[in-house]
């Protein structure tokens, strides 16, 4: 299990997107007062302001799917349908986000501060998994290969 380096591609991945769960996504000033967008809500100086709580459940939900992932080390196919299930998840963070941000540009006085770290880990972890299916579906064209000369 811990000798395929998928299963390091998964782990990691799994680690970043428990990251951007819980670290700011990016940074706001509105009339100005700081607005902090995380996967749990916008936060206006510390205050909770609005709740985004199913950023936070899509983001929690790809970091146990990965884990998940790594224990079906001898389902290879369950594993690749997981992991592409887990992309799609990653991309629907990024939707929601995008959503988010769409919520809010109608005020007028927001004004863009910065990007948080939160926001980069999904796309690192988008990137990890592809490798960890590449990878899987190496190990499992190989297996064929072996079963095909053993017949």
């Amino acid at each position: 299990m811990l000798q395929r380096i998928q299963t390091l591609f998964l782990l990691l991945a799994a680690a970043a997107m428990l990251v951007a769960s819980v670290t700011p996504l990016a940074f706001f000033i509105y009339e100005g007062d700081k607005v902090t967008l995380e996967a749990m809500g916008v936060y206006l100086d510390g205050t909770l302001n609005d709740s985004t709580w199913g950023q936070f459940a899509l983001g929690m939900v790809s970091s146990v799917l990965s884990l998940i992932t790594v224990f079906l080390y001898k389902q290879r196919m369950q594993q690749i349908r997981l992991s592409v299930f887990n992309v799609l998840l990653m991309i629907g963070f990024y939707l929601y986000f995008g959503f988010i941000i769409y919520k809010l540009l109608p005020m007028e006085t927001l004004e863009f501060q910065k990007v948080g770290v939160g926001i980069i880990m999904p796309m690192i972890a988008l990137i990890l998994t592809i490798l960890a299916i590449r990878n899987i579906g190496a190990d499992e064209a190989l297996i064929r290969s072996l079963n095909r000369l053993r017949k």
